[in-house]
């Protein structure tokens, strides 16, 4: 038996200015032909967990394309029609397949594409006929009604941080081979809300997300349950997808169970609240508290497309006189200027240079010590083993701390980018985090105290601080008179794949 891996992954923020391009994803992730395979074993990822399950059971996976790139900006028509088309090349010349198995993200938008996740599962439905097709989905896929009526299942991660992305790569897979094996197909149901959340209230391990999963785990246990997922969506984009998803798979009963686990999501709206602090206040909190504080700047989410230069926080920590933090900032001009004057000491202006919105520049001195280029490996739990590539990096030793500068965006996945850079961030007094919840992987074991603060960025905890041009309506919390009932909002969708 051969299962057929591939995918077009990426979390789209269109309220970011900078493009996405295919050299993007070919710098991030891209793997066509056996290179997929090759590439991907035994990383913590989607298909590095399918590979792992298809080899459990003396299946084949065989490579087609898969390319992924760091959250941004609109992805260029160009480069996924680009990537599309040879994707679907791909599987008309593989081998005779029994299945396909794609990991995609579920929040892509494209330039001249309004759902390019179901437009992509359509192209190799004509290819592939009636043979089974399970996608894996992230936590935050905005989720249209196309792709659960092209796709005979869907697996959404149930972690966030995003731990559990190898085991819903093998759960997917596993449920392929079922399929493939047996000939025999869920019904599907899937709901969506009328709701927007932000990623600091979507925390796995804090309530309203705590119960909402708990719940869906239930689910999945129960007789004739084949996958249940709630997925919280992602509120930076301009899409008609907008909205929580909830999808249950199995038999005759996943409507009723998938539009209870909806009406539970429905009960707790009001709860998915994150309270934020100014930067100042958020600065006088690190200095007062037990170190080391992570000062989460919300808006500024590497993760969730925004650049990652903002220096709102960093001006803080310079008017209060702070010492001894830890920053990171993308500024290649400032990595170009500082690279040449290792062991010397240099003022910078660094940060803010990708749009005002983000801040003036920080006028900094320090010690200069240089980088790179420097890769690495993910030693974490989110994305193990997933190489890393931060381009040069300069390290600025000034009166606030240590400021990293790289030529590169880099997430705040684990702290194995600081420790490439000799910066061990356990023991700063505040460590500046650029990201909602995905920093816990990193920092979370031995932050003493978080404090989540109101900057600028396109990532913003509060929903007034977008200008929306284009997006369903109403939608709770930004219309709190948004109603949804469970008899009206969901559909049944056939057994037949081709429907």
């Amino acid at each position: 038996m051969r299962i057929g891996l591939g995918g077009i992954w990426q979390e789209t923020n269109t309220f970011a200015p900078q493009p996405t391009s295919l050299t993007d994803f070919q710098r991030y992730q891209y793997f066509e032909g056996p290179d997929l395979v090759a590439g991907l074993r035994g990383t913590g990822t989607e298909l590095g967990g399918a590979i792992a399950a298809a080899q459990e059971r003396r299946v084949e996976p065989v490579g087609l394309l898969f390319g992924a790139a760091l959250p941004a900006g609109t992805v260029d028509r160009a480069a996924f029609e680009t990537m599309l088309h040879a994707l679907v090349e791909r599987t008309r010349a593989a081998p005779p397949l029994d299945g396909l198995m794609l990991s995609l993200h579920g929040a892509m938008v494209v330039d001249g594409h309004p759902d390019p996740e179901a437009e992509l599962v359509a192209a190799l439905r004509a290819v592939v006929g009636e043979l089974p097709i399970g996608v894996s989905l992230d936590y935050h896929a905005n989720v249209g009604p196309a792709l659960p009526r092209l796709a005979d299942v869907l697996v959404g991660y149930r972690t966030y941080p995003h731990t559990d992305m190898a085991e819903r790569g093998a759960e997917t897979m596993e449920l392929v081979i079922r399929m493939a094996r047996g000939r025999d197909r869920p019904q599907r149901h899937a709901v969506k809300l009328p709701l927007l959340t932000v990623p600091p209230a979507q925390e796995d391990a804090s309530e309203p997300m705590t119960s909402i999963l708990a719940a869906a785990d239930a689910i999945t246990r129960e007789s004739g349950v084949w996958t249940a997922s709630a997925l919280p969506g992602f509120a930076y984009a301009e899409s008609d997808r907008l909205g929580f998803t909830v999808y249950v798979a199995g038999d005759r009963h996943a409507a009723d169970r998938a539009n209870e686990l909806a009406a539970h999501v429905w009960d707790q709206r009001a709860a998915f609240d994150a309270p934020l602090v100014s930067p100042d206040r958020a600065v006088a909190l690190a200095r007062s508290g037990p170190a080391p504080t992570v000062l989460v700047d919300v808006a500024d989410n590497v993760g969730g497309g925004s650049p990652g230069d903002g220096t709102a926080l960093l001006h803080a920590l310079s008017r209060a006189g702070a010492r001894a933090a830890v920053a990171v900032l993308w500024d290649p001009a400032a990595v170009d200027t500082a690279h040449a004057a290792d062991g010397d000491r240099l003022t910078l202006d660094v940060g803010g240079h990708s749009d005002p919105m983000m801040g003036p520049p920080l006028r900094a001195t320090g010690r200069v010590r240089r980088y790179g280029p420097v890769t690495y490996l993910r030693s974490g739990s989110y994305m193990r083993r997933q190489r890393v590539d931060m381009g040069r990096v300069v390290v600025l030793e000034a009166d606030i701390g240590q400021i990293v500068l790289t030529e590169r965006r880099v997430v705040p996945f684990d702290d194995d980018h600081l420790r490439a850079v000799d910066v061990v961030a356990r023991d700063a007094r505040a460590i500046v985090a650029k990201g909602a919840i995905a920093w816990k992987a990193a920092f979370g074991g031995y932050a003493a105290q978080t404090v989540y603060v109101r900057t600028p960025g396109y990532c913003p905890a509060g929903l007034d601080q977008l200008a929306y041009r284009s997006r369903p309506a109403p939608l709770y919390p930004l219309e709190r008179g948004a109603e949804w009932e469970a008899a009206v909002a969901g559909r049944q969708i056939p057994r037949s794949s081709n429907d």
